[in-house]
C-alpha cells in the first residue's frame, strides 16, 4: 500500500457524498442466473492483470472502488460495474478504460468485514432484501487499507438513497 492510501474510520449509517469520478475496467452484467458472480470475478482478474492503477496518472490515491451504475431498473435488471480508482480528471484516460460518475447524495453505508468474498455477498444479499429506499443511480464499494489487513478484510458499501 502506498503512502497515498486513504484512511477512514469504520462506520455504518448515513453519509452525504459529494460527486466524484472513478476510472477503471468495466462491464455490464445482471444478477440473473449467477451471471454477475462470473462477470465480476472476470472483471477483478482483468483489473489486476491490466495493472489499472499503473495506467492512471490522475488517480487520487490507492483506494480501489467498485462502482455500480447505469441500472436498467432495480438490482434484478442489468447494470454496469466499474472497478478502478478515483481520479482528479477523467480526461486522457486509456481507451480500454471507462469513466463513471458517482452521484452526489445521501448514501447508506455498511461494513462487510471478514472472509471475502463470502461476507460481501452476504451483505449484498441483505441489501437486496431490505426495505432501503434505493435510488439505483450509483452505489459503490470501497477497498481501502482495512481491506488489505489480514483478518479484517473490510469493504465499505455505499448504497445511494432517495430523499
Amino acid at each position: 500500500m502506498s503512502s497515498q492510501a486513504q484512511t477512514y474510520d469504520v462506520h455504518a449509517g448515513l453519509e452525504d457524498v459529494q460527486p466524484f469520478t472513478v476510472v477503471g475496467v468495466s462491464t455490464v452484467t445482471t444478477n440473473k442466473d449467477g451471471q454477475a458472480a462470473d462477470d465480476i470475478n472476470k472483471l477483478w482478474e482483468r483489473f489486476f492483470k491490466d495493472s489499472v492503477g499503473q495506467n492512471l496518472s490522475s488517480k487520487v490515491d490507492d483506494v480501489i472502488y467498485a462502482v455500480y451504475s447505469d441500472y436498467e431498473g432495480d438490482h434484478s435488471y442489468p447494470y454496469r460495474i466499474t472497478i478502478g480508482y478515483k481520479v482528479n480528471s477523467p480526461e486522457n484516460i486509456p481507451d480500454s478504460m471507462h469513466a463513471v460518475s458517482v452521484h452526489a447524495g445521501q448514501y447508506g453505508v455498511m461494513s462487510a468485514s471478514g472472509p471475502q468474498p463470502q461476507t460481501l455477498v452476504e451483505t449484498w444479499t441483505a441489501i437486496w432484501s431490505s426495505d432501503l429506499n434505493r435510488q439505483f443511480g450509483s452505489d459503490f464499494e470501497v477497498y481501502g487499507p482495512r481491506f488489505f489487513e489480514e483478518g479484517v478484510n473490510e469493504v465499505l458499501i455505499y448504497i445511494g438513497l432517495k430523499k
